[in-house]
């Protein structure tokens, strides 16, 4: 895998968490916490989590395992959106500070999405691009309004969704949604700029290392199904898994 971060570099993150599992973030918000824009305290945040849990055997076996990849991040992403709550003057009636969060985890070539906000992926094969996650954007006023974002409750509210990888795959990760196929075209041109002119993170797989792909890699290109996790179900498998793979 190699990867490619352009534009404000402290709006992405990056982490190899074992042999064949990386982590993969972008995040844009508003406000501040402790002196830091509160996208700079989110991703801080998630890598040393992170990095913290990978001293604990539970966490690198399950890091190791698609699945089981994906519910250790969701137990990860719940226990940094509780610290950032915790952390700023938000409450039901008035948020000082919220970020969006777009997270994928690859391992064994699959790539679990785990996505809140106005931030986005997407899945570039063959010429053609599809997104990898759904909108939380409200348009129909003068400034998007965030359906659910990081540090805006004490409980996560994420959606999931999951895709096969195979050489020659890229995915994207931008600060922002592209509407329309001529804004997928555009963006699919942009891959190879220099200076794409925003934040962006682009991640290309080719079958040069082992532990990306299994032995045998699905070629079927479709849009992901892309499931909500509901907030009483994620907030019980996040700490839940996190009870089981605390450090």
């Amino acid at each position: 895998m190699t990867l490619a971060i352009r534009g404000d570099r402290t709006s992405c993150l990056s982490l190899q968490l074992g042999p064949g599992t990386w982590l993969l973030a972008v995040a844009r918000g508003f406000g501040q916490m402790g002196g830091l824009p509160i996208e700079s305290a989110l991703l801080a945040r998630l890598r040393a989590e992170c990095q913290g849990r990978m001293r604990s055997p539970l966490f690198r076996r399950a890091i190791a395992r698609p699945q089981a990849a994906a519910t250790a991040m969701l137990a990860v992403l719940a226990r940094v959106n509780g610290s950032l709550y915790a952390n700023t003057a938000n409450h039901d009636d008035y948020v000082t500070a919220a970020a969006s969060l777009t997270a994928v985890i690859v391992v064994q070539g699959f790539a679990y999405v785990i996505h809140a906000g106005a931030t986005a992926a997407y899945l570039a094969r063959g010429g053609a691009i599809a997104p990898l996650c759904n909108d939380d954007v409200m348009e129909e006023r003068p400034i998007p309004v965030l359906a659910r974002a990081f540090a805006a409750a004490p409980v996560l509210d994420v959606s999931i969704s999951n895709v096969s990888l195979i050489p020659g795959d890229a995915i994207v990760l931008l600060g922002r949604r592209i509407a329309g196929a001529s804004e997928r075209q555009t963006l699919l041109e942009r891959l190879e700029a220099s200076d794409p002119g925003e934040r962006i993170l682009v991640a290309r797989f080719e079958d040069d290392e082992g532990a990306i792909f299994p032995a045998s890699s699905v070629v079927v290109f479709h849009v992901p199904v892309i499931a909500r996790m509901a907030t009483g179900i994620a907030a019980a498998i996040g700490f839940l898994a996190a009870a089981v793979l605390a450090h």
